[in-house]
């Protein structure tokens, strides 16, 4: 290509990205705009065309679980996923150096003192009419706020006891509250005393944490939406009638959220395309919590084209909500992310995200229930012979928000998912 064509050739670029923007309709037109001003042997065909996809089920794995913002905990049932369970495990530090419970308490009589645990929540999924049954377990075992967990964590029975159970409901204050037993205000209290002063390093050797589960009693169930980090969660000593002492959990105590997905009672379509990984599916399933994603590939690329010599100018992917699957309690993703796949197996924003992020799109769309992502760069470079791995297409805030949405796949017979290319040919 000599240097006058490449003149021409970036004026024409530059014309076309102001065309995928006017252009409202796909129109073959030899009258495009900006092509007057090229001599007819330098001229580029503008195109529009529609390309299909392949959409696949796949299982959310792998996810980092530690030290997150939001700590949900509870069971609900789903009609389209079935049944999500979420527990969490923290460690509760003292809120002061250098302390001596007997300083203050006679520890002869240890009757008028209580221990309490309060869970400030932010949110909740579900049913809040729900009843549930909390769990509050005193954790056997050690964990750090420097080690990584995934979604896969799990405790033996060996490796907690029951310190608690009570039954719970929504409240005006969004706290939970659970009364801790007298033998652990003992405990807590008699082993200090043993001690000159106590570190956090000595008392989370001695208390190692607490496992949060629950039980479905009945109803279909809700998530509470736990915010650890806020002042409010914490356990509170109170003592002499009026004083008290605060164990807090904050930032700095390790955290971490653990997920279950029971499939058993979900939609028959979801459940087939789980048994079928493999398979193209006919709807996109996104959730939460270590559910559910969903894996895209462009088979239909390598034979859009009948020549190597194309500008992908705007490429327009988006995705609909199935009519009649979302709920108010049940909520659909505010926005939505994709990671294409390495070949290494790992994953990496796509580089229409890096170059634009707001133009790049995935925010939810009320209007018509959908989500709009802009990739022709990544299209670009799948026909510059990048392989197609794939990417996935996932809800953010997908660790911590249990988001669920049933959209239409690659290979729904009415209403299959399709990307709008606008690319030149020269």
């Amino acid at each position: 290509m000599n240097r006058i064509f490449n003149a021409k050739f970036l004026i024409v670029l530059a014309l076309t990205a102001i065309l995928a923007f006017a252009t409202n309709a796909c129109k073959d037109d030899d009258s495009a705009i900006g092509t007057g001003i090229m001599p007819n042997s330098d001229m580029m065909e503008f195109k529009c065309d529609t390309l299909g996809i392949q959409t696949f089920a796949v299982r959310d794995t792998h996810v980092e679980t530690q030290n997150r913002t939001v700590n949900p905990i509870g069971i609900v049932n789903d009609e389209i996923f079935g049944q999500t369970n979420a527990s969490c495990a923290f460690q509760v530090l003292l809120s002061s150096n250098n302390v001596q419970f007997n300083r203050e308490i006679d520890t002869a009589d240890l009757s008028g003192v209580k221990l309490t645990l309060q869970l400030k929540y932010d949110e909740i999924y579900g049913s809040a009419e729900s009843s549930m049954k909390i769990n509050v377990n005193r954790l056997l075992t050690s964990i750090s706020y420097d080690s990584t967990y995934y979604d896969d964590t799990h405790f033996d029975a060996s490796q907690y006891e029951l310190l608690q159970s009570t039954d719970i409901t929504a409240d005006s204050d969004s706290i939970i509250k659970v009364e801790m037993p007298q033998n652990l205000v003992e405990n807590i209290i008699r082993q200090n005393v043993g001690q000159t002063t106590w570190s956090n390093e000595d008392f989370v050797k001695f208390f190692k944490g607490i496992y949060v589960t629950t039980e479905l009693n009945s109803g279909d169930g809700c998530l509470y939406a736990l915010n650890l980090i806020n002042s409010k969660s914490k356990m509170v000593l109170t003592y002499n009638d009026t004083c008290t002492f605060d164990f807090i959990i904050g930032e700095y105590a390790a955290k971490i959220n653990l997920y279950s997905h029971d499939y058993t009672n979900a939609d028959s379509e979801l459940k087939d395309a789980i048994d079928n990984p493999e398979q193209p599916s006919k709807y996109c399933y996104i959730q939460g919590l270590a559910g559910m994603k969903t894996k895209i590939k462009f088979p239909e690329l390598a034979n859009m084209f009948d020549s190597t010599n194309i500008i992908i100018n705007k490429a327009q992917l988006k995705v609909t909500i199935k009519e009649g699957t979302t709920t108010d309690y049940l909520p659909s993703p505010k926005a939505m992310s994709m990671t294409r796949i390495l070949s290494s197996g790992l994953f990496d924003f796509l580089e229409d995200y890096k170059s634009n992020s707001k133009y790049f799109g995935g925010q939810f769309d009320a209007s018509d229930n959908s989500y709009t992502f802009n990739i022709p760069l990544h299209l670009q470079s799948l026909q510059n012979g990048e392989p197609d791995n794939g990417i996935y297409l996932v809800a953010n805030d997908n660790r911590i928000v249990p988001y669920r949405a049933m959209l239409y796949g690659g290979a729904h017979e009415n209403y299959s998912v399709k990307i709008l290319v606008y690319y030149s040919k020269y």
